[in-house]
């Protein structure tokens, strides 16, 4: 089974490593507490960035930077070792039962 979310996160991997930063190993992770709120935030940070790119109407910096929120996010799974394909698809699944405009909410 093709798992093309997980092969990029080890792409994301090769390429930090190649560029000097420090790729840990999964079970450093855990170890490292800071590591999950840290990447959170630089996620968080990067939404923030696509918002400016949108309200400058700067498409190409807003392409940009969702770039760089999967690129984090493909970061954060590959080092914690979770299964985004497997997650994504069961997320999706789940989504699928969970009815029109489910929760009540205007937007």
């Amino acid at each position: 089974m093709e798992k093309p979310l997980n092969d990029l996160a080890l792409v994301v991997k090769e390429v930090n490593l190649s560029n000097g930063w420090n790729v840990l190993q999964p079970h450093e992770w855990q170890e490292m507490k800071y590591k999950v709120p840290a990447i959170l935030m630089l996620i968080v940070s990067e939404c923030a960035e696509a918002l400016e790119g949108f309200r400058n109407g700067d498409w190409d910096n807003f392409k940009e930077e969702i770039a760089d929120i999967q690129i984090r996010v493909l970061d954060l799974a590959g080092g914690l070792e979770i299964d985004l394909d497997e997650e994504v698809a069961k997320k999706l699944e789940k989504n699928r039962e969970r009815g029109h405009r489910h929760g009540g909410k205007r937007v």
